[in-house]
């Protein structure tokens, strides 16, 4: 048995298929392969499924591929973490296995809500992990698309369900992985790209995606979605937190002048209607609930790790959300939105 066997997953390997021609794959030394050929690099027990004939959304995505495959790069492979040469630089000098909080996960904080966590970028304290809006897994099956350091997983995890993280940044998920894998959670890693999903269908009892398909053009956010509703069995669900145009500051932010050239992954801004209309054709039929007011990613549990001013807009959405469920109209003016759609 080689040193991947042993490492790697053998019910992670049960859930995977080829990503280009959806065939069964077996391990292969470092690799999973399919009959076709087409081979997978494993990267401390993390399966690489990222494809190098199709664009990326992201850059971190070639960054992660081009490392897999040269086998450079480790423990920490800060090339992939999606952060400024400045801040990787610290994440190597700060870095120590037996370091209170991982020095990856302490620069990564800066893109995981909004610009709420500027204050603890390289001076977090302790992990900021959410209350996943989900009842209680019982085992099941559960896709967390755009994973990141994986907070919404081990989340998840908490609450009982078996959960698998996908992204592309090879780093984010291996710092998730030394992390968390000691916690007697069940969660399992996957290097990837949400639209060339490398699961076999019909898997999944949820899927959850916090601030992630929003980023994607419509196109390739239409691509994701039809993904969603091949993974997700019969009965299932997928809850996917989206910006809304007519929400306040998203107005201000998707019209001021720089934005168009905010990059390819920058935030798209839906109406409420549009996102209805694309989630039921690839989905299922669904409903939206207001998640937040007066800006993105403003969650009741960050209240401790961001600025006062953010804890102000924290209490304010609270309320607006709220009087939301009460006052349907106000979803009109919500910044971001939850999408809940149930595969039939």
């Amino acid at each position: 048995m080689s040193y991947s066997e042993q490492f790697f997953d053998s019910r992670l390997l049960a859930l995977l298929e080829c990503p280009r021609d959806h065939g069964e794959l077996r391990v292969d030394g470092e690799h999973l392969c399919c009959a076709q050929g087409h081979r997978y690099r494993i990267v401390s027990g993390i399966p690489v499924f990222l494809l190098a004939e199709t664009e990326p959304t992201l850059g971190i995505a070639t960054a992660s591929l081009r490392a897999a495959e040269s086998g450079g790069g480790g423990p920490l492979y800060v090339e992939t973490l999606g952060i400024p040469d400045e801040l990787r630089r610290r994440v190597e000098r700060d870095w120590t296995p037996d370091g209170k909080i991982d020095a990856a996960i302490s620069y990564l904080v800066a893109a995981t809500s909004g610009r709420g966590y500027l204050n603890q970028i390289g001076w977090l304290q302790s992990y900021p992990i959410p209350d996943i809006p989900i009842g209680a897994g019982d085992g099941r099956l559960l896709l967390d698309i755009g994973a990141s350091w994986g907070r919404w997983s081990v989340s998840a995890a908490r609450k009982g369900w078996r959960v698998v993280g996908l992204d592309p940044s090879l780093g984010a998920i291996l710092a998730a992985k030394r992390v968390f894998s000691g916690l007697g959670l069940d969660m399992a890693f996957v290097c990837g790209d949400a639209r060339f999903m490398p699961f076999r269908p019909n898997l999944f009892q949820c899927v959850f995606s916090y601030s992630v398909i929003q980023h994607f053009s419509e196109p390739d956010a239409e691509v994701v979605l039809g993904e969603v509703g091949r993974v997700l069995r019969r009965g299932g669900f997928a809850k996917i937190q989206m910006a809304h145009r007519g929400g306040l500051r998203s107005t201000y932010s998707r019209t001021r002048p720089d934005y168009l050239n905010s990059g390819r992954f920058r935030v798209r801004y839906w109406s409420l209607a549009s996102m209805r209309d694309v989630f039921d054709k690839q989905v299922g039929p669904s409903t939206l609930t207001a998640e937040a007011f007066g800006g993105l990613g403003l969650l009741a549990e960050d209240r401790k790790y961001v600025s006062s001013k953010a804890r102000a807009l924290i209490a304010i959405s609270a309320l607006l959300k709220k009087l939301s469920i009460h006052v349907r109209p106000l979803i009109r003016l919500a910044d971001s939105v939850y999408v809940v759609s149930t595969k039939q």
